[in-house]
């Protein structure tokens, strides 16, 4: 599904207050040890807020923030590896625009935090080069891919 079908469509599109159950949203895979469950996605600000759960051995390749980031953390620990603090359950992390980082799981146990993301995010190869950007289109797009490949059906998160 396109997400501009979605712009357009009442049935998948919140127009008002929204109160949302995470159980009702399944866990999409992002990458090995990776995946997110997302909560509200607004294209017309690029933004997204979505639940993330990394494995023990799970890790976020090295990024680069455009915008500015806000996490909580509700289970297990994790760091970036190019800094010297560990986040836990009940920390708040903000990340400025500009803000680059790589994310590890150092727990026993996999991590489950709250993220906002208030715009793209670059993904950065060995050489600097940025390899892919990641949007809240093509956050909706994994989502939406996932959910029809699974027979699940989409909840109303744009908006």
């Amino acid at each position: 599904m396109d997400i501009k079908e979605v712009l357009v469509s009442a049935d998948l599109r919140a127009t008002d207050d929204q109160l949302r159950d995470p159980e009702t949203i399944p866990w999409v895979p992002q990458a090995e040890g990776v995946s997110f469950k997302p909560l509200r996605i607004c294209p017309e600000r690029g933004s997204w807020t979505n639940l993330l759960r990394v494995t023990k051995r799970g890790t976020i390749n090295l990024h680069r923030h455009l915008d500015a980031v806000e996490a909580w953390v509700i289970k297990g620990e994790w760091r970036y590896l190019e800094r010297d603090w560990v986040a836990r359950p009940g920390t708040y992390v903000f990340e400025p625009p500009g803000d680059i980082h790589t994310l590890m799981n150092t727990g026993e146990d996999e991590m489950v935090t709250l993220f906002s993301i208030h715009g793209p995010i670059e993904y950065i190869g060995t050489g600097g080069e940025t390899v892919f950007t990641e949007t809240a289109e093509t956050k909706f797009t994994k989502y939406a891919d996932f959910c029809q490949a699974n027979g699940i059906p989409i909840a109303p998160i744009v908006g």
